[in-house]
């Protein structure tokens, strides 16, 4: 056999020593390879890697070989030694034997790396499913808050219609309450319609400031017997009309910031607004 005269390293990126543990290359090839194994430990030491290594990866990824394909394998590797060292410059020519590697290492690797991409596609897949769905979750909280403030709008609208049409067929009184005269909120403004026969009372917002969470506005109606507290008031709610309760007598009406809830009797000192009825 003769000399290789090559650089080792640059012989062990070449990819034979891949090749040779595959059975892909011929037979003067793997004859070669088993010279310069046996020339030169470092080629040997990698093979020994190479072969460890897609041992390795087998059983990482596929179904580890049995005890007898192993020693097949090494049965296999050991024959080709065998054959090399005990033929000697001056045997007669035999006819050329191509000895091919058991062919379960080829598909296991191939087994191997697809493996790996199915499971690659199979997270890669998996988060986008999860990342879809969140979105859709999202979507329907979403869309159901939506409905939720739809379907309140329209109870809104619809209450507010049913009392316009009250306030159109019924006979109310128009009381509008300013509170120029008061130092609470001198621009306040909000209008009272009371329907005295049906006890009837709808007040509608056009200026009031908002409150801390401590406080409300409380509506009194001033009767005979003095100050009724007759509804909480709803400073958020501009322009719309907001039912009190009824009342059948009042001389005025009067808004007092009141702790929450309400009270019992007006804080004078507080009132914000009074309008008398005409």
């Amino acid at each position: 056999m003769k000399e290789f005269s090559v650089n080792i390293q640059e012989y062990i990126e070449s990819g034979k020593l891949e090749l040779f543990l595959l059975g892909e290359l011929n037979e003067r090839e793997r004859e070669e390879v088993i010279a310069m194994a046996k020339a030169h430990p470092e080629i040997q030491q990698e093979l020994d890697s190479l072969e460890e290594a897609m041992f390795s990866l087998d059983e990482l990824t596929g179904v580890e070989p049995s005890i007898q394909t192993k020693e097949k394998i090494f049965a296999t590797l050991e024959e080709d030694f065998q054959e090399k060292k005990i033929s000697t410059p001056t045997a007669a020519p035999k006819e050329t034997k191509t000895v091919k590697m058991t062919p379960w290492k080829p598909f296991a690797v191939a087994a191997s790396l697809l493996a790996v991409l199915a499971s690659a596609a199979a997270i890669y897949f998996a988060g986008k499913f999860y990342e879809t769905d969140q979105k859709f979750v999202a979507l329907q909280q979403e869309q159901t808050v939506l409905a939720d403030n739809l379907n309140q709008v329209k109870q809104e609208f619809e209450q507010t219609d049913s009392r316009l049409d009250r306030l159109v067929a019924g006979d109310f009184r128009r009381i509008e309450m300013v509170g120029e005269s008061f130092g609470m909120q001198k621009d306040a403004k909000v209008d009272v319609f009371w329907d005295q026969s049906q006890q009837e009372v709808f007040i509608a917002v056009n200026r009031l400031n908002s409150l801390s969470a401590s406080f409300d506005y409380q509506l009194w109606a001033i009767g005979p017997d003095g100050p009724v507290g007759i509804g909480i008031v709803d400073p958020s709610q501009p322009f719309s009309l907001q039912q009190m309760n009824a009342v059948a007598e009042a001389g005025a009406f009067a808004i007092t910031i009141e702790p929450k809830g309400g009270s019992e009797s007006p804080t004078l000192e507080k009132l914000v607004v009074l309008g008398e009825v005409a």
